[in-house]
């Protein structure tokens, strides 16, 4: 029997590279500089109404989005072909930074009836339809990757 031949990239420590440290220190001083910055704002912000934004947001990620991106995962894994998948999670994750983005807008708080300027378009109604549009070229791309790969 031969021996298994060796690959030829050297092993990598477990932690991997240390050239990934150059981005894991600059993200931790950022972390660092705005809770400084948040601790020492004084009465400019409500710690209270930051603190209750921050948990709710980690909340309806971990119980809401979060079960919602697994379950459709294990749909496309089972239900669709290999080549149709890579296509479904980028429109996926388009219209999900898409609709974050817009809420503000659609939900629009602070709008004053008396000033027809602030805000003044049909904001949901255009949502809609972006994200429409977003997935029926993601439904058009996964089919032709589908069409592009070979049988399995």
């Amino acid at each position: 029997m031969s021996e298994p031949t060796s690959t030829s990239r050297p092993p990598t420590p477990a932690r991997g590279p240390w050239w990934r440290w150059l981005f894991v220190v600059p993200g931790l001083a950022a972390v660092g500089y705005g809770a400084v910055g948040l601790l020492t704002a004084g009465n400019s912000v409500p710690l209270s109404a930051w603190a209750t934004w921050f948990i709710g947001s980690a909340l309806l990620h971990d119980l809401v989005i979060a079960p919602i991106w697994i379950g459709l995962g294990w749909l496309t894994t089972r239900f669709l072909p290999a080549a149709a998948r890579p296509p479904l999670v980028v429109g996926g994750a388009v219209t999900g930074v898409l609709t974050l983005v817009a809420l503000p807008f659609v939900f629009a708080p602070g709008r004053d009836p008396a000033n027809p300027s602030f805000l003044p378009r049909d904001y949901g109604r255009n949502l809609l339809l972006i994200d429409a549009a977003i997935l029926v070229v993601t439904a058009l791309w996964a089919v032709a990757a589908s069409r592009r790969s070979p049988a399995t």
